[in-house]
């Protein structure tokens, strides 16, 4: 009744049609600031021995339910109601609307608040010149992972009812590069480097999520929308109020082909992570030729010492 003509979320209005896009990314917003507090005490409460572990299982905590705050609604529109149009059109207002809130919460308004800052400081202060760097913001990194692989599970989740969801995230990217070196030149304290040798649990859920993509695609291929149908009508009909379902006596062929495509793909996905090498062959010989080196050369030492 809302999305009726004339109604406050009118769906044929050129601007009442965002407002539920915008109010449900305002909520998705206001839910994780609640819950980043809640997890962080867990997570103290939890008294983990190493520094790892406790960033592990923050990481973890947040990404669970920052991920059923963002997803449940496409979840619910791809496999309850089975609607991949209201799938695509949420889909795009969500990942569209959070990348403009990305770039307006993190840039612009911390760009308006420093400038005001320096400007009343500049005013009122008689002091010397000193670093500016010490009024900034400590620049955290956890936010901005924690974005990148929600908006990775945009892409790869529901690629096959919005495929040019890839291109648009290679977009965003690219400003969010663009406007993440400005904030870290102009808006926050210089962050220290640190050495690490991976990315540690973040990986670890994106390679769970590349993995989930293959069942979440399998089943939009062959239930959601009508991808299959072009390729085996057969396994298909069509009921008075136009719905496509399965045909009598083929639900079981359908769920059949959906599963065997998800293991071939899986297996696939398997072959090629096994015959794909982490470090090529070229940067492998120069890591063993260092090491063969550098024992030699303490071989030598250890020699001239005696």
């Amino acid at each position: 009744a809302l999305a009726e003509e004339g109604a406050i979320f009118d769906s044929k209005s050129s601007w009442k049609c965002f407002l539920p896009v915008v109010i449900h990314v305002l909520c998705i917003t206001t839910l994780n600031t609640i819950y980043k507090t809640v997890a962080q005490k867990l997570t103290e409460w939890e008294n983990h021995v190493t520094q790892d572990a406790h960033e592990n299982s923050l990481i973890l905590k947040r990404f669970l339910f920052e991920a059923f705050d963002c997803y449940i609604c496409l979840f619910y529109l791809a496999f309850y109601e089975r609607n991949v149009e209201r799938l695509r059109m949420e889909l795009i207002a969500v990942f569209n609307i959070d990348s403009i809130r990305r770039l307006g919460v993190e840039v612009i308004l911390p760009m308006i608040l420093h400038w005001r800052a320096r400007r009343n400081r500049n005013a009122v202060s008689s002091l010397p010149d000193y670093p500016e760097d010490l009024e900034l913001d400590v620049y955290e990194s956890f936010d901005d992972c924690m974005e990148i692989l929600i908006q990775f599970g945009y892409v790869t989740l529901f690629a096959s009812a919005y495929p040019l969801a890839s291109i648009a995230m290679c977009v965003s990217v690219w400003i969010e590069i663009r406007s993440d070196m400005f904030k870290l030149t102009k808006l926050v304290q210089k962050p220290p480097g640190e050495r690490t040798s991976s990315i540690g649990m973040w990986e670890d859920l994106l390679n769970g999520m590349v993995w989930l993509s293959v069942l979440t695609n399998c089943l939009l291929f062959g239930f959601t929308s009508n991808q299959m149908l072009q390729y085996i009508p057969d396994l298909y009909m069509q009921n008075e109020e136009g719905e496509t379902l399965p045909a009598e006596g083929k639900g079981r062929i359908i769920i059949l082909l959906i599963f065997a495509i998800e293991r071939v793909l899986i297996l696939l996905g398997l072959i090629l992570t096994k015959w794909i090498p982490s470090v090529s062959t070229e940067l492998s010989i120069k890591l063993r030729r260092r090491v063969y080196l550098l024992d030699l050369h303490q071989a030598e030492k250890a020699k001239k010492s005696e």
